[in-house]
């Protein structure tokens, strides 16, 4: 279930509560940091341009985020010297308030991905699901700063599926930046999913979620659910109950591009560097 609705809702952005709350608790925490770095003689432009970022991350849709962004932050010795990447995957989001540009980071077989929000300036995001972690990477001018929070995915997805009694509906076929996709559909009591997703692309989402192989709902009876090999190209969702939260996504690129960030150059928010 984590491979296509999870994912694919995480990558929409669609609103959800829980999760939410999560990041605004991430947010206060890392502001707090921010303030605490100031007594600890970090310059005062330092903190102010690390607490702009962290706002302007807080303004974007990631506010809204289902992506599970983690409340329990850790020490960066948690996090690995460097994340590696040789994809790149563009995302287009149409919204009642505008569009939204979102660039995700991607290598084969490795169980995380970056991101970045061109609203938000100077930060950088990495979902570690082998470690379960969320690192950010905050930038402004010659200040870097790192923090990372520790997320719980037993008390972020199992609580209630509002898929289990759904069905799959196997649509036409659409051609998406030179990739044969096929099309989906599937509806809840509160909103209608469109989808289409490739099996031909070189990359997935795969092994974000490897663990999770059996979870899919009785009706939903799809190969490529259990091969975990499908990228997402389109995604539609209507809300039944208030047409102001329809949402669609698209990929507008897929290009082979390597980038590899390094936790070296990156002081822990709080700590003297």
């Amino acid at each position: 279930m984590k491979k296509l609705i999870l994912l694919g809702c995480s990558l929409l952005l669609c609103v959800s509560t829980t999760e939410a709350q999560f990041l605004k608790k991430l947010k206060e925490k890392v502001e707090k940091k921010v303030e605490h770095a100031v007594t600890e003689n970090i310059s005062n432009k330092a903190a102010n341009e690390a607490n702009k970022s962290l706002n302007k991350m807080w303004e974007t849709d990631l506010k809204n985020s289902p992506i599970p962004m983690g409340a329990n932050r850790v020490d960066v010795s948690e996090v690995p010297q460097s994340y590696d990447f040789n994809w790149e995957y563009q995302l287009n989001m149409e919204t009642k308030d505008g569009n939204v540009d979102m660039t995700y980071l991607l290598k084969e077989d490795a169980p995380y991905f970056g991101m970045r929000v061109p609203q938000a300036e100077g930060m950088f995001m990495v979902l570690d699901m082998d470690r379960k972690l969320t690192v950010m990477y905050l930038s402004s001018d010659d200040t870097n700063f790192i923090t990372a929070s520790k997320i719980n995915l037993d008390n972020t997805e199992e609580e209630t599926n509002p898929y289990e009694n759904s069905e799959l509906k196997k649509i036409g076929t659409k051609n998406i930046l030179g990739y044969e996709c096929q099309g989906y559909e599937t509806e809840t009591k509160e909103n209608k999913f469109t989808f289409y997703l490739t099996r031909e692309a070189p990359i997935s989402f795969a092994n974000m979620y490897s663990d999770e192989k059996s979870n899919i709902p009785k009706g939903w009876n799809a190969d490529w659910l259990e091969d975990g090999d499908a990228l997402m190209m389109e995604m539609q969702m209507l809300d039944k109950n208030n047409p102001d939260h329809n949402t669609t996504m698209r990929c507008t690129s897929l290009e082979k591009k390597s980038f590899s960030i390094n936790k070296e150059n990156y002081a822990a928010l709080g700590a003297s560097k």
